[in-house]
């Protein structure tokens, strides 16, 4: 009886660690496509590029998929499956887009703190609807939240975009100004300060004096529906 009860919980350790090793190598395989198709327009030089990342996510989707048939409750893969499907969105794969935000949202209702998911679908959505920016600047600001008082960037970009996409000129603004000032070696958002000087110089608004930026906590989740 005690060696049935060792031979069981050896076996119970034996797929948990293996579980664990393969929702690993799932993502590290969804991250790799990342430099191809992780922003819009995606990295594809040629129809030969397109066809051979089509078949890597085609492939990674249908495993994603097994999975979750077998394994409904698992989050990490259904979470792994809407990151998968938010980079198909940027290369127009059918469906990615819808496919991404069912999976996304499914996650954050059963954990509105799932940190990784509430960047993605900001990223999603940000990127993607000007009607959804007001819904991304919630994700944005409940991800810092998460993190707490130190910036996060990912978050930090994201509100950036949410204003901008909103037409909160002077908020993006002053967050522009606040990228810069944090993280000052990328060059990228010194353009985007820069964007957003000159709209509001060429529609004769005055420029924010103001360099408080209260932007680093939102307290309560954001509604996921």
């Amino acid at each position: 009886m005690l060696s049935r009860l060792r031979l069981l919980l050896v076996l119970s350790l034996y797929f948990c660690t293996f579980n664990l090793w393969a929702a690993e190598d799932l993502l590290a395989r969804i991250q790799a496509l990342t430099p191809l198709i992780g922003s819009y327009p995606p990295n594809l030089p040629d129809d030969n590029a397109k066809r051979a990342v089509t078949q890597r996510y085609e492939a990674l989707k249908a495993e994603l998929d097994r999975e979750l048939s077998a394994h409904p409750d698992a989050l990490e893969v259904r979470y792994q499956r809407g990151y998968l499907q938010a980079l198909g969105h940027n290369f127009d794969y059918p469906q990615a887009w819808k496919g991404a935000s069912d999976d996304l949202r499914a996650v954050l209702r059963k954990n509105p703190q799932h940190l990784p998911a509430l960047l993605q679908l900001g990223q999603l959505w940000v990127n993607s609807d000007l009607t959804l920016a007001g819904k991304a600047e919630q994700l944005f600001r409940a991800a810092q939240c998460i993190q707490g008082e130190t910036p996060l960037e990912d978050a930090q970009r994201g509100l950036f975009f949410a204003f901008y996409y909103q037409g909160k000129m002077r908020d993006a603004y002053l967050q522009g100004q606040y990228l810069t000032k944090t993280w000052p070696e990328n060059r990228q958002y010194l353009a985007l300060y820069n964007m957003v000087r000159s709209v509001l110089k060429r529609t004769q608004q005055t420029l924010p004096t103001d360099a408080k930026i209260a932007i680093s906590c939102e307290p309560g989740d954001p509604a996921i529906p």
